[in-house]
């Protein structure tokens, strides 16, 4: 027998929305397509919190457990332990906290959110495919993070590209129903969920079906039905005419042309005497190299080279979805940097929005340049809609990778409280960061004798620094973040289990607004 408790039961919205083929509903809304259920049976899955006993547990929910069973799982807390019971199958989730992080002030230290998110994730691979009708979901002494951070995890779960891509989707998921979770954490960890998954799959997407232009006609229909978001897309003339000559140069050889796209927030109930925030995405939808061409291996991926642009899209979703306080205006750079006979050179100097020239020194270090018509932009706004502060995210550099590896993202700031904010939200959210100097001395490498300055350093030595460097030109006087990250997963890490876009600094940024 499970003791009663009061519980919570999603309900699909009355319409079914989507998203480049996503739908918006999630697993959590019961919105993912699932074949017929095989079984009657019902499951249980019990999330344990962190510093609760497993006795405890099973007492509240009228579960028993060979003592043995109930050894083995204390014992192995952090883990996964899978019982049959007279109750039903029964799935037992033990958070551990995470030590071995006291050093960098805590900063990698796994938040009690990330613990159970990832731990979340984990259990859908157990449920899909199971033939279960429904599965009720337990929650025992678990904070308000630790629930939401297990929801989260749940959505995460269960996406899966090639199922969502299928004309049968292949992938069966039980009827959840959620025992003791409020109604407000269930709706905000629903949105966070759908909002990095709509990050992941648009990096997901071949670059046959997302260009710049396929991707501002999507953008544009996704936030029709949002009264708080506005989408303006700049293209062609309007890109000329507003003298983003990087823009340009860099998209000028693509089928699809480059486009400029502004997405604005200003909620109902805006946050009193908040200055609106800015945030710019490269939206590079493939990378060739230019004719700096890439080889084979390094230009396998770059699909993923939108990823910054991506992750923005998926905050402007948590934005309008969730009706955030925040005014904030989003700012993607789509281009396509394509070989063909009108491609840009090395040698070439293009003209910048603000007016700087640029001599082209390779051509494959083509996201600054797109970061920096578009840092102008959004800096250049005046009266109520001048930004407190601008953040780019980026696919930027491969020097970064090197320094931090794949699942830290780098960043550099010319503003200490801002660098510390986003810090400590990507703790809190479990998506690692790391502050690297904004040192001007290196600048000196990129000296050209043809114009302002070049678009990168001979050598790479300090390549993400001297990126950073060069955007910096772009911001003015402005409180502004670099975040130069990977957006992209090669397995199974922070909640996201198959290997693809990543979504990553979705839920940095959110924790970031949030905790603003």
């Amino acid at each position: 027998m499970v003791a009663k408790q009061s519980r919570v039961k999603s309900h699909p919205p009355t319409a079914v929305a989507s998203a480049f083929g996503l739908s918006l509903r999630g697993w959590l809304l019961s919105g993912l397509p699932r074949a017929k259920a095989t079984s009657k049976t019902k499951a249980h899955v019990v999330f344990l919190g962190q510093g609760q006993t497993v006795e405890a547990a099973l007492a509240a929910l009228d579960l028993s457990l060979p003592p043995w069973l109930i050894e083995r799982a204390a014992a192995k807390r952090g883990e996964i332990l899978y019982a049959a019971t007279e109750a039903g199958p029964l799935w037992l989730l033990t958070a551990q906290a995470k030590s071995s992080a006291a050093a960098h002030d805590g900063l990698f230290r796994v938040s009690p959110y990330g613990v159970a998110r990832d731990l979340a994730a984990q259990v859908v691979a157990a449920l899909a495919d199971s033939g279960l009708a429904e599965v009720n979901w337990h929650f025992h002494g678990a904070s308000e993070a630790e629930q939401r951070g297990a929801l989260v995890g749940l959505e995460l779960g269960a996406y899966r590209f090639k199922q969502l891509r299928a004309a049968k989707p292949v992938l069966e998921l039980p009827r959840l129903v959620l025992h003791g979770v409020p109604s407000g954490v269930l709706d905000a960890a629903h949105v966070l969920g759908v909002a990095t998954n709509m990050a992941r799959h648009l990096v997901n997407l071949p670059p046959n079906e997302l260009n710049p232009t396929t991707y501002a006609d999507g953008l544009q229909e996704l936030f029709a039905t949002f009264p708080a978001m506005s989408v303006d897309v700049w293209r062609g003339r309007k890109l000329v005419q507003e003298r983003m000559g990087l823009l340009l140069g860099v998209g000028q050889a693509a089928a699809a042309g480059p486009a400029l796209v502004h997405l604005k927030y200003r909620p109902k109930k805006p946050a009193k005497g908040v200055k609106p925030l800015a945030f710019v995405g490269k939206g590079i939808t493939f990378d060739s190299g230019g004719l700096d061409l890439k080889d084979a291996g390094g230009m396998r991926l770059m699909k993923k080279d939108m990823g910054g642009s991506a992750s923005l899209v998926g905050l402007a979703y948590w934005l309008a979805a969730s009706d955030a306080a925040h005014p904030c205006d989003i700012y993607l750079a789509l281009a396509e940097n394509a070989v063909a006979q009108h491609a840009f050179h090395p040698g070439d100097v293009l003209t910048a929005r603000n007016g700087l020239t640029v001599e082209i020194d390779n051509t494959d270090a083509e996201g600054r340049l797109v970061l920096a018509d578009a840092l102008d932009v959004a800096v250049g706004k005046t009266g109520a809609d001048a930004p407190a502060a601008v953040i780019n995210l980026a696919t930027l550099t491969g020097a970064m990778r090197v320094a931090l590896g794949l699942r830290i993202a780098g960043m550099i700031a010319n503003d200490d409280d801002l660098a510390q904010a986003l810090l400590l939200a990507g703790q809190r959210s479990a998506e690692p960061t790391w502050r690297l100097p904004l040192y001007a001395d290196y600048f000196v490498g990129m000296k050209s004798n043809f114009a302002d300055f070049a678009n990168s350093a001979p050598g790479g030595r300090g390549g993400a620094i001297t990126a950073a460097l060069f955007l910096q030109k772009f911001v003015r006087d402005v409180p502004w973040a670099h975040v130069d990250m990977m957006a992209w997963s090669e397995g199974n890490t922070g909640g996201c289990v198959e290997a693809g876009g990543n979504g990553q600094c979705v839920q940095l940024l959110a924790d970031f607004l949030a905790s603003r």
